[in-house]
């Protein structure tokens, strides 16, 4: 019970539990049995203490040293067992690392591990999206299905959207303007994100906009809070720090109109057997096919779009920032990058939005590699929930049930795996031996996943990304403000997440090319 207290008695004795109580021996009793019980993991090596008790109080500290407990864990076990685990106030965490152990997971099967279990337990999704969601995420296929594949067919419109949001959000004036980096990037990730999304005019549509990067913080936030607990409290915590149902009725409110239209008449194509011109070509309109082949319904339709709104706004967002903060802590960067695109705009007639313009890149694209490579938006991925037994090469054994994932940050550091891990070497994968795109994947560069649930919606984001560095570097000068000049704006963590410093402000100036 939250809010108030429990009485049992026996005989004459009352035994009374505050609140506050309860809200520490329930964790603990759930983290003891997970420790114990039959789906223990005990034999797997602790970071810290496996006293339940202490290791509770660990997992509640986690929140605040998870980059220490973490780096910590994979320096003491990668080159040994490879596995390790540490406490989180809700349960343990299995955490793998080194090279042999992610490629025993990669080859892991569907039936062993489930990739949206982890994703589940990551995210509680369960608790904040409905258990719907992670039983049937058709939205991802969708993903690699209609976006990436077909990727080039919305580079238009995507260079469109995105100049139209410099002009409208960061603008063109000569003198220096400070602005928030991390909503000034999201604002125009939300802009150019929903061309493809929502389509005109709903992606510049400022309520619309507000629900879309709202979402994601609403999710973040719940997920933080809900976390904190073991899960047989959390659909009751969740009825109070859970904000995405009210969402959904405003996003509802809002685009529930046009979600029952476009229904509606893909509907009586469908009856009549007639193509629907100039049918809408857009993420929503997706969404509407699947729910008109499965009978879903429309309030569904809108929650999925939101769901797809979080995946591509908290990540791509987030990442520019990090990458914004190199570039404006050392603004002589943009030189050796603008040359790069000048280049490519004379080869390419002037159309740096194409397919092959961006992919010719190569330094833009190790520029962000490199900040993705030190500051992923989590510290850990490669989320997986086990559903069977599963043994490693080493010995151990995991049970069903348990909450899997690999040590990203601490593997990106590595000092076997990369030359001066902890320093920013913009041009370090254009280097002859090191040449690798920001979008491959390798035991060694997690920050995507890896095998065959890795993030199918990396190549829209890197397509992003590219294009807005590009012009960026094209059409402005960047710094910091004054007083912290060459000094990047620390992270902040909370948990895993790796958040790029919300307060700090970054300064534009129209370039004024010579």
């Amino acid at each position: 019970m939250i809010g108030g207290a429990i009485f049992s008695s026996a005989g004459s004795e009352s035994l009374i539990l505050t609140h506050w109580q309860w809200l520490v021996a329930f964790p603990l009793v759930y983290m003891i049995w997970n420790w114990m019980g039959p789906n223990g993991v005990r034999r797997v090596p602790t970071m810290g203490t496996s006293i339940p008790i202490l290791a509770y109080l660990n997992g509640l500290r986690y929140t605040r040293n998870a980059k220490e407990t973490l780096l910590a864990g994979y320096a003491k076990y990668a080159r040994t067992t490879g596995l390790f685990k540490i406490a989180m106030a809700d349960q343990w965490l299995v955490v793998v690392a080194g090279h042999s152990q992610l490629e025993e997971l990669k080859q892991m099967t569907d039936d062993q591990i489930s990739s949206y279990g982890g994703i589940d337990e990551l995210l509680s999704a369960t608790y904040i999206l409905g258990s719907e969601v992670v039983a049937n995420p058709y939205h991802m296929p969708l993903v690699h299905a209609k976006l990436t594949r077909n990727l080039s067919e919305f580079h238009g419109t995507i260079k469109e959207e995105m100049w139209t949001a410099f002009d409208d959000i960061v603008g063109s004036s000569d003198e220096w303007t400070s602005l928030p980096a991390l909503e000034t990037v999201l604002a125009i990730v939300a802009r150019t994100s929903n061309r493809v999304f929502v389509g005109l005019p709903l992606c510049r549509d400022a309520e619309f906009l507000s629900i879309a990067t709202n979402v994601t913080l609403d999710i973040a936030q719940s997920r933080f809070v809900i976390n904190l607990f073991p899960p047989f409290m959390k659909p009751l915590v969740a009825k109070f720090v859970n904000k995405v149902p009210s969402r959904l009725r405003q996003a509802y409110a809002l685009i529930g109109p046009l979600v029952e239209a476009r229904r509606q008449k893909a509907e009586e194509c469908a009856a009549d057997k007639e193509e629907w011109e100039d049918k809408p070509n857009d993420f929503l309109m997706w969404l509407i096919d699947e729910a008109v082949k499965n009978n879903y319904t429309n309030e569904n339709t809108v929650l999925y779009l939101l769901m797809v709104e979080f995946i591509a706004l908290h990540t791509t967002g987030m990442s520019f920032a990090h990458a914004l903060f190199y570039l404006a802590a050392d603004p002589s960067l943009a030189t050796p990058l603008r040359q790069e695109v000048e280049v490519i705009l004379a080869e390419e007639d002037g159309d740096i939005g194409s397919r092959t313009a961006v992919s010719k890149m190569r330094l833009i694209d190790s520029f962000l590699r490199e900040s993705q490579r030190l500051n992923g938006t989590n510290a850990t991925s490669i989320w997986r929930k086990t559903l069977q037994t599963i043994t490693f090469s080493n010995g151990i054994t995991i049970p069903p049930g348990v909450f899997l994932s690999a040590a990203a940050t601490a593997t990106h550091l590595d000092e076997e795996l990369y030359t001066n891990p902890e320093v920013f070497n913009p041009w370090r994968f254009v280097e002859p031996d090191n040449a690798r795109s920001f979008v491959s994947l390798g035991s060694d560069y997690i920050v995507f996943g890896q095998g065959r649930h890795a993030c199918p919606g990396r190549h829209f984001a890197s397509y992003q990304m590219k294009l807005m560095l590009a012009h960026i570097v094209l059409n402005y000068d960047v710094k910091l403000s004054p007083g912290s000049e060459g000094i990047r704006p620390p992270n902040k963590w909370i948990g895993n997440s790796i958040i790029p410093d919300p307060t700090a402000n970054v300064l534009f100036r129209k370039r004024n090319a010579v």
